[in-house]
């Protein structure tokens, strides 16, 4: 199961038997269908079909693993937020979410368009990669204002919204 994304404005029923499902996920996102009716004490036919009714529904967007950057030479976090001018907003998107160090993008209402996660090597990667995102569409960024990221007080799992 591929990861969708978040979709904004869905809202879907679950119920205490759904969470203990998405709970025993959590702690293990490889585990069979088998194990989490032993684990949750439901049946396996009856886990099958919520997990399948948790897809459609999209509360259950993905299983993924959680990738640590700096194991990956990655040691760094960047925010970058963008100001874009009217035009091919389209293909710049595209682009965006195309780049491999952009982990995360989001559309935003307010004095900037959209807020980027960039995991980088150095300071001359960063800048790398702030260039050619600027070169995406050329003259469609107008402003953009970048912060390194110290720490993670919390990263979400998201876990505790069950």
């Amino acid at each position: 199961m591929a990861n969708a994304g978040i979709k904004y404005g869905l809202t879907q029923k679950i119920d205490e038997k759904d969470k203990k499902i998405l709970k025993t996920l959590f702690q293990d996102g490889r585990i069979s269908i088998a194990d989490i009716a032993n684990k949750t004490r439901l049946r396996r036919d009856s886990v099958a079909r919520r997990l399948k009714r948790l897809q459609k529904e999209q509360v259950l967007t993905g299983i993924v693993p959680v990738i640590n950057p700096p194991a990956l030479g990655l040691p760094n976090v960047a925010i970058l937020l963008l100001r874009l001018r009217s035009g091919n907003r389209d293909k710049f998107v595209s682009q965006l979410i195309a780049n491999k160090f952009v982990v995360h993008v989001s559309k935003l209402i307010g004095k900037f368009d959209f807020y980027c996660s960039i995991v980088y090597e150095n300071t001359n990667h960063l800048n790398q990669i702030i260039e050619e995102t600027k070169q995406y569409v050329p003259n469609l960024v107008d402003d953009f204002e970048l912060y390194q990221v110290v720490s993670d007080p919390k990263f979400e799992k998201m876990e505790d919204l069950l």
